[in-house]
């Protein structure tokens, strides 16, 4: 094991995880927020908010992930030293969020009716719906808060990002309250409210970020050349498997959402709570997989492959003793857990069931994230996307499936299906990096780099 660990490395990849998982935990601290406070107007509106959010997610994933090619592209020039390469691709990036955010924004917009046609309850459908009509407009600033995040993370720069989240949960909390439940002077809107709150939130964010990252850019000499066909392209090709593989992942999740709706309010109640509870706690390995993400990518500008590999198996490491906490703490004080976000009996014990699931699959959790991060900053996005392909819509959700309408196990039966996938996943990623590390330490360093084939001559 000393061959991939080294405390130098392992302190990099540290200083760079640690205020980007905080980040992470912020932006989920914002339905967080707005769970427990809808907690206080009753299971519908748990289950509005909760539906809402994965609706939303799930729709903007498609998006988010186009960007996600900013990590093998920014963080490899930066390794190289080029920074002016950097700022080239945010520029190019900035154009495809925007582009990306239209076809989101019109779907988005009929979800309401699609959520009442799919056999969602006619009242919870209604009511998501009105949540996410208001929750559309946000996907603009998201996006492009998307792209100066990652810009500025490939940059090692991570502080901007961290305050401009801060700053937005401070305005997600009191416009909650406020909004919510009409103090401060505000209207009582009830549940929508926080949609109005997290719009709030989400400019917030931007403003922030855009203020740093137009100064990084304007420091490292960039001037606007023209479009560039060859950066823009090299975006979509890696950007769209790594947002196949999200759509793979959080489809699985958003899909058990939609037929926990069906079950009724109870089952839907449940199911967001802990739903939302895990991807709490999925945020500090998903925050360490950014990390590897940029730290790998670095490695191979740098023509480190050895320092890549090893800042792969570090934030592995990290990823799993944090991981292994969590499932301790779902599987022993879940009870204890669930009361912070209702007293309903109901609810409360079929969620606690589900969060002992939560528990199991927390390490392996750990493990796809950062594995798919490490590879994202290899340059190597479509094996995560077909691992999770087959690992959910092969494995987990047939298996779901037929445990919760088959066997008549309801909602349990659903989590525990999407468990089993989740860690067909792991354990597929884990194998395919283990092959491509080796791999790369066997080639030249000096062909490595995603850069190379975008600095190509055009065949004649």
């Amino acid at each position: 094991m000393r061959r991939f660990f080294e405390r130098q490395e392992l302190r990099s990849v540290i200083i760079l995880a640690a205020p980007i998982a905080l980040l992470q935990t912020g932006l989920v601290l914002q339905t967080t927020m707005a769970t427990l406070f809808a907690g206080r107007l009753g299971p519908q509106s748990i289950a509005t908010v909760g539906l809402a959010g994965s609706t939303y997610f799930l729709i903007l994933i498609a998006a988010f992930g186009l960007l996600l090619g900013i990590d093998p592209l920014s963080s490899q020039a930066f390794g190289a030293g080029e920074r002016r390469e950097c700022a080239e691709v945010l520029v190019h990036a900035v154009i495809l969020a925007m582009l990306a955010a239209l076809p989101v924004f019109a779907v988005m917009s009929g979800t309401g009716w699609f959520l009442k046609a799919f056999g969602v309850e006619p009242a919870l459908a209604a009511s998501t719906g009105a949540y996410l009509r208001i929750l559309r407009w946000g996907v603009f600033p998201m996006l492009l808060f998307t792209a100066c995040r990652q810009y500025l993370q490939t940059l090692s720069i991570t502080l901007p990002q961290l305050a401009g989240v801060v700053a937005a949960d401070a305005v997600a909390a009191v416009l909650d309250y406020g909004l919510m439940f009409g103090h401060f002077g505000l209207p009582a809107l009830g549940v929508n409210g926080a949609a109005f709150a997290m719009l709030a939130a989400s400019c917030t964010m931007l403003a922030v970020v855009a203020v740093a990252a137009a100064r990084q850019v304007s420091s490292s000499g960039w001037l606007w050349t023209g479009f560039k066909t060859r950066i823009f392209r090299e975006l979509v090709r890696l950007g769209v498997p790594a947002s196949g593989q999200m759509l793979a992942e959080v489809g699985a999740f958003s899909l058990t959402s939609l037929l926990c709706g069906r079950m009724g309010s109870a089952s839907s109640a449940a199911h967001q709570i802990v739903l939302n509870l895990a991807s709490l706690s999925f945020m500090v390995p998903l925050g360490v997989s950014h990390a590897a993400a940029v730290r790998v990518g670095q490695g191979i500008g740098h023509r480190r492959a050895d320092r890549a590999v090893r800042s792969a198996w570090d934030a592995l490491g990290l990823g799993i003793a944090f991981m292994s906490l969590t499932c301790l703490a779902y599987l022993l004080l879940g009870r204890a857990i669930m009361g912070l976000y209702t007293s309903d009996n109901g609810v409360m014990d079929l969620g606690v069931r589900l969060l002992a699931i939560a528990g199991v699959f927390q390490v392996f959790d750990a493990v796809q994230v950062i594995m798919t991060g490490s590879l994202r900053g290899l340059g190597e996005t479509r094996a995560p996307m077909i691992v999770n392909a087959v690992g959910y819509y092969l494995v987990g959700l047939p298996v779901g499936g037929y445990l919760a309408f088959g066997a008549g196990w309801g909602a349990f039966g659903l989590w525990i299906g999407v468990c089993l996938g989740l860690c067909s996943v792991a354990v597929g990623l884990l194998a395919f990096w283990v092959w491509r590390s080796r791999r790369l330490l066997a080639e030249d360093p000096a062909t490595a780099g995603v850069w190379d084939e975008i600095r190509a001559p055009d065949p004649i």
